[in-house]
């Protein structure tokens, strides 16, 4: 436990027990998405402000090639699995490429894995994140679980679909499986309204940072997803396109670093972005 708190300290804020992480592991699964090219160029966009997220999740090998812009500035992640889910023939495979023993020798501060529940594969995700939550048990690493409700598994079957927020019940039951599998932390998706949410994160016993998903249309729209998660006990916010995607990387982080950690609201946090 010594080394799981730690590391927690490396990714949540000591004084809010918050944290805003900014994904960059997406290259596994969609190879080299726009705004994502030379993910080295990107993480300077991301890092280059006056304001810098709390950690950063990437896959091992692109943290190997990026650690001298790591090292020192932000708390780092490590992606365990994936697979080229886009032409794949069935998105809940996910396996293991990385090891909790090679997030140890590069440094890492937590590991990442996905969590498909309610397809076929569940017994095997299952297994996979048991798996993992013991090793990370055995060198004090946190575990954090991205846990998918169906139709999310579905939408991306139909990337073209409209999206529709996920049936809160749904999100309830994901979040607590992953929770009940040894995640340390759960990477959930939000459910579209903080009434609903806060019953999530009532019935979760480890801390929910959320994602934004492609409900978050337009900036005002995932500032508001952020303010509602932290006003119903949320302990952060996980993201990736919607910040290095932005016209402007840098305002965006710092509008979401000072929403999380500093409770600024949805109309403060805009004037960031204007001026940024």
């Amino acid at each position: 436990m010594v080394g799981k708190s730690v590391r927690l300290g490396r990714i949540f804020n000591k004084k809010t027990g918050r944290t805003v992480v900014v994904t960059m592991d997406h290259g596994v699964d969609l190879g080299p998405l726009e705004g994502l090219e030379n993910p080295g160029e990107t993480l300077s966009r991301v890092l280059g402000g006056d304001c810098k997220p709390d950690a950063v999740l990437m896959n091992p090998s692109m943290i190997k090639l990026n650690y001298a812009k790591l090292a020192g500035e932000v708390g780092i992640i490590a992606r365990l699995d994936g697979t080229a889910t886009i032409i794949g023939p069935d998105i809940t495979d996910y396996r293991l490429f990385s090891s909790v023993e090679e997030a140890l020798k590069i440094g890492a501060d937590a590991v990442a894995t996905m969590a498909f529940i309610g397809v076929q594969r569940e017994s095997e995700n299952s297994e996979k994140i048991g798996r993992i939550t013991q090793d990370c048990e055995k060198w004090g690493m946190p575990h954090i679980v991205e846990a998918l409700p169906p139709e999310i598994v579905e939408h991306h079957f139909k990337p073209k679909a409209k999206w529709k927020w996920p049936d809160p019940e749904h999100v309830k039951f994901v979040d607590r499986v992953a929770a009940e599998l040894g995640a340390d932390i759960v990477k959930s998706y939000y459910t579209g309204s903080p009434d609903t949410f806060k019953e999530v994160v009532k019935c979760c016993p480890v801390p929910i940072i959320v994602l934004s998903g492609p409900g978050a249309e337009d900036p005002k729209g995932l500032l508001q997803i952020v303010r509602d998660v932290m006003d119903v006990g949320a302990k952060g916010v996980i993201m990736g396109r919607n910040v290095w995607g932005y016209k402007k990387p840098q305002a965006m982080v710092k509008a979401l670093v000072k929403i999380v950690h500093e409770d600024y609201s949805v109309e403060e946090a805009l004037k960031l972005l204007e001026t940024g």
